[in-house]
């Protein structure tokens, strides 16, 4: 635990908490979460849900004089396991809090079992679409299994009490935070402003310890009827990120309290290099594109995989690889760089313009 992080803040405490071990080593092993004393009693985010992580959580609080049933209010940055998990085991504790939620993220936070389900196995729909085979398809789809279970273990779905719209103020008896939405991790995913001090609480959008990933989901099952391909409308989660970031660069912020890592002082550096990471592989992915546009070939997104990833990488890494390149084909397609045809057997393939 950190107490008072926040010159000028002294209510503001970081607790540190354990996360379940994963077989990918380069998962984090603990995340970040802010008790914020005053009227009322507030969590930003609350971890997992396991015994481990209540554990820590209890004795943290109990270090600041709290119990778990004293807390009035959560904040969800996002809805990702690991930032709202615990909320009901804390109102199970006797906790009589208000769950607040940008409205995006809501219904997941309020149906998370049912939703995440549906959006694992509509990604295999995605995955089909862009050109991933059979028996790729077929791990990819037991892998997803295999997460669903431990967000099962780690997050119950809870009831959300105030849904957050961009701009919207968290108050306490003489100051507050203000809501940025800032979507691409998730699609409600909110940063949290203290303008008076240039502090920025953000979640899993800008950490000091990882770049985030983006989502990307379809959000029907049918599709778009103004699509010339017939796609079905997705949450293209890397062009709303890039928009995102961009919309922060150069703001004066002073601090930036991330979900992982240490507290970062040089907001704009982190910010910028966060955006750097994924204009760097854009430029990749277009360069690869441009050589191939050259000798005449569509490509689909498994064969820019194949070309650009090892071949022996885990079944996690591949599946954020492929949706790394479905992103980046977004992109450029949204930058009017890239022509998306469709072919004869459903999966798309793609040229440089």
């Amino acid at each position: 635990m950190v107490r008072n992080p926040v010159p000028g803040r002294p209510q503001i405490h970081q607790i540190e908490l354990p996360l379940a071990h994963s077989p990918d080593l380069r998962a984090p092993e603990t995340t970040q979460i802010y008790l914020i004393e005053g009227e009322p009693l507030t969590l930003i985010d609350t971890g997992v849900q396991s015994v481990e992580s209540r554990a820590v959580l209890e004795v943290a609080l109990h270090r600041l004089g709290y119990g778990l049933a004293e807390i009035e209010r959560v904040i969800v940055t996002h809805s990702h396991h690991d930032h709202f998990g615990s909320i009901e085991s804390i109102r199970a504790a006797g906790a009589n809090l208000e769950c607040w939620v940008h409205e995006l993220d809501a219904e997941l936070v309020e149906d998370f079992r049912g939703l995440t389900g549906q959006r694992m196995s509509w990604m295999t729909e995605l995955f089909r679409e862009f050109g991933v085979p059979g028996p790729l398809l077929e791990r990819l789809e037991e892998q997803g299994r295999d997460a669903l279970q431990v967000f099962d273990r780690e997050a119950q779905a809870t009831r959300v009490d105030r849904r957050l719209t961009d701009g919207d103020r968290v108050e306490w008896k003489d100051w507050g935070l203000r809501v940025v939405h800032s979507p691409g991790h998730t699609p409600g995913h909110i940063l949290l402003e203290d303008e008076e001090l240039g502090v920025l609480f953000t979640g899993d959008q800008i950490m000091a310890s990882a770049i985030p990933n983006a989502e990307n989901f379809y959000l029907s099952a049918q599709a778009g009827s103004e699509d010339l391909l017939a796609r079905r409308p997705r949450f293209r989660g890397l062009v709303e990120m890039r928009r995102s970031l961009r919309r922060l660069r150069g703001r004066p912020f002073g601090l930036i309290l991330p979900g992982y890592g240490t507290a970062i002082r040089r907001a704009d550096r982190a910010i910028r290099d966060t955006l750097l990471f994924y204009e760097v592989r854009l430029q990749r992915i277009d360069r690869g594109l441009r050589h191939l546009a050259a000798m005449g070939q569509d490509v689909t997104a498994y064969e820019i995989w194949k070309a650009l990833f090892p071949a022996d990488e885990s079944l996690a890494e591949t599946r954020a690889h492929l949706l790394l390149l479905v992103g980046a084909l977004d992109c450029l397609e949204e930058d009017g760089l890239l022509v998306t045809e469709r072919r004869s057997d459903g999966v798309l393939t793609h040229h440089h313009r």
